[in-house]
């Protein structure tokens, strides 16, 4: 299941906010901890969205080189049930979790389970979460008043379900660092909440830095599959291990314009004792850059991301570039990003992928937020085989509740 725009970590931090009050017990004097365990609250999302797009017929969807006719019509669903509990001690630190159930999934159940500590040091998270990175990343905005799902831009259930990427295209979709392109060889694709441990510094005249630590990255004997809710070590022989992550971020109302602005970097070292020139195992450094503005209902914004992956097919780069206006429970907004990547390394030239996107949202409710979008996207692959290139557009709508 695709990421969401804002990582549901950061969404669900008014849910756990809202729980200080309910939830901080009296200690014992002398004892730093509470006197009767935390309690649980229940958080979440549900999406249920129906649309109608077009496919280039013959395509291959698959590294078997089969075929493809892709139906025109769509029913697909999103939900996460979010389970978290908070506490403060007697000696003012807060200390609380987070588990996340995926609603609708074939293989990722939990999409994070994590604890974190909240003191005047800053914030500490340990468990399977988001990198740095991702959680304090700015781009361009989207749309979705209920802020769980952004159908403005390529983030979350999103335009890449509907017009399908042929199997031989590389094609970055994430304007975060951290997280590798779809079709790429040597970084997970999705399912980046991998077991780490982040640290975010205190908000400072606008300014917050973070450092996360992955121990082990990759799972499964190679590159691509994400070591997440796994209790196991990484083989430094066939799998990543030992990635680092930084990022900063500013945010701030100046003139009376919202500023939020942030960078970020993954660096992964090399797999160790792989022969030199083995495709995916070389380092990468994965940086970005984002951020927006907002003034009297609008919005504008953008990203640039560059992957530096050593003999990989995710080595490329994408950017974006997005507007929104909101006013009352009505936001409109329009969106445009596009990545190219090195993809077959044995092949000259370039995978390309595009996206545009005009999305609006009209909130019914506390919570419920009526959706509609349409779009056009299109992948090219090195090659000009029919088979391995692919465009379409169409047209979605559906309902978000939050609760």
């Amino acid at each position: 299941m695709y990421k969401l725009l804002a990582t549901s970590a950061l969404v669900a931090a008014g849910l756990w906010g809202a729980m200080d009050s309910a939830s901080a017990q009296q200690a014992k004097p002398g004892f730093p901890w509470a006197t009767s365990p935390i309690s649980v609250v229940v958080g979440g999302y549900h999406a249920q969205i129906f649309g109608t797009a077009s496919n280039k017929d013959n395509i291959s969807l698959s590294t078997a080189a089969t075929s493809a006719s892709l139906n025109r019509t769509g029913q697909h669903s999103d939900s996460e049930i979010w389970f978290g509990g908070r506490t403060t001690l007697a000696n003012g630190i807060a200390i609380g979790f987070d588990v996340q159930l995926e609603a609708n999934t074939s293989t990722d159940v939990i999409d994070e389970s994590y604890m974190f500590i909240d003191g005047a040091f800053g914030r500490l998270v340990m468990g399977s979460e988001n990198a740095v990175d991702s959680i304090m990343h700015y781009g361009a905005p989207g749309v979705s008043a209920s802020g769980q799902i952004s159908y403005g831009t390529t983030n979350g259930p999103n335009v890449v379900n509907w017009v399908q990427r042929p199997a031989n295209v590389t094609a970055h979709i994430n304007s975060e660092s951290g997280c590798g392109a779809l079709g790429g060889t040597g970084y997970p694709n999705s399912g980046c909440d991998q077991q780490r441990v982040n640290y975010f510094t205190p908000r400072v005249a606008g300014f917050s830095a973070g450092v996360s630590y992955t121990p082990n990255f990759t799972t499964g004997g190679g590159l691509t599959t994400s070591h997440e809710d796994t209790n196991s070590l990484s083989n430094r022989r066939t799998e990543r291990s030992n990635v680092w992550h930084g990022a900063v971020n500013y945010v701030n109302t100046v003139a009376g314009i919202g500023v939020n602005l942030s960078a970020g970097v993954t660096s992964a070292p090399a797999v160790s004792n792989a022969a030199a020139g083995t495709p995916g195992a070389g380092k990468i450094t994965d940086a970005s850059f984002g951020g927006f503005l907002e003034y009297s209902g609008f919005a504008v914004g953008g990203h640039y991301r560059r992957i530096d992956a050593e003999n990989q097919a995710d080595n490329g780069s994408n950017w974006s570039v997005g507007g929104r206006y909101t006013s009352g429970p009505v936001q409109v907004g329009i969106y445009h990003q596009q990545s190219a990547a090195d993809g077959a390394l044995t092949t000259s030239g370039r995978d390309k992928f595009s996206a545009q996107q005009l999305a609006g949202s009209y909130n019914l409710g506390p919570g419920i937020d009526l959706i509609a979008a349409i779009f056009k996207v299109k992948y090219q692959d090195e090659t000009t085989a029919a088979a391995n290139n692919n465009s379409g557009g169409g047209g979605i709508t559906g309902i978000v509740m939050r609760f």
